[in-house]
């Protein structure tokens, strides 16, 4: 069975270019255009294996989509990666704060991918 992501981010142009790289590595993906509509999905009980999430959103940021996410039972223990643009020490400690388990740069699709894959084999190992 395919591990099923889901990839929060406002700009259809990041969806249309991660949806086709997420799905040729191997997982069945879910997309969402904001933190609201994710956020939605995850409270009426879709289960995601992963979540990838843009910081940068209007409705519902990915810092406060990560806390949201945690404070429900179903998405406290769910590995979370934040995608930015802004790669600061300040941004990375925010995201760790906020509960992401990884943070890559927006445009970096091989490291979007090998994060996603390091977070699935600590999955296993946790699950084993």
């Amino acid at each position: 069975m395919k591990p099923h992501v889901l990839l929060v981010d406002d700009s259809a142009f990041f969806r249309n270019m991660l949806i086709p790289v997420l799905r040729a590595a191997g997982y069945d993906v879910t997309a969402a255009s904001g933190g609201q509509e994710a956020f939605g999905l995850i409270r009426s009980g879709r289960k995601f294996d992963l979540i990838v999430t843009d910081l940068q959103m209007p409705d519902m940021d990915g810092l406060a989509l990560a806390r949201a996410v945690r404070a429900e039972p179903s998405g406290a223990n769910t590995p979370m990666i934040a995608l930015s643009s802004m790669t600061t020490a300040e941004t990375i400690e925010r995201v760790r704060r906020a509960g992401f388990h990884d943070f890559v740069a927006k445009f970096d699709r091989q490291g979007l991918i090998a994060a996603i894959k390091e977070q699935a084999d600590v999955e296993t190992i946790r699950a084993a």
